[in-house]
């Protein structure tokens, strides 16, 4: 299982509600049609814990991607993904994709 995560900012002059309203709408719409997402979840960033200062990141997105290969080679050029990216890069500034590799949990029992 791949996990991708994306770390980014609103773009300035982005109002909060008018992304998030575009994430429970749109975006969840094309989301839900990929094939190979198993599943996702956008978190709104509050606040640093153990520091002060501004955060680095406003919101991230973690999805869960059972076949990488097939999700970029296949589901990422689609013509729905491709405007649902689109669409989102009018609100993110410099989105930082990354993949990840899971080394520890404390899921469950």
């Amino acid at each position: 299982m791949a996990h991708v995560l994306i770390l980014y900012k609103l773009k300035p002059g982005v109002v909060r509600e008018d992304f998030e309203d575009w994430l429970r709408t749109n975006n969840s719409i094309a989301l839900h049609g990929i094939k190979r997402l198993k599943d996702f979840a956008v978190y709104r960033v509050e606040k640093r814990v153990m520091s002060r200062g501004e955060t680095s990141a406003d919101y991230f997105d973690l999805y869960d991607i059972p076949d990488i290969a097939g999700f970029v080679s296949e589901d990422i050029p689609s013509a729905a993904v491709r405007k649902d990216m689109e669409e989102f890069q009018g609100f993110a500034q410099s989105p930082e994709y990354l993949l990840a590799t899971q080394v520890s949990s404390r899921r469950g029992t």
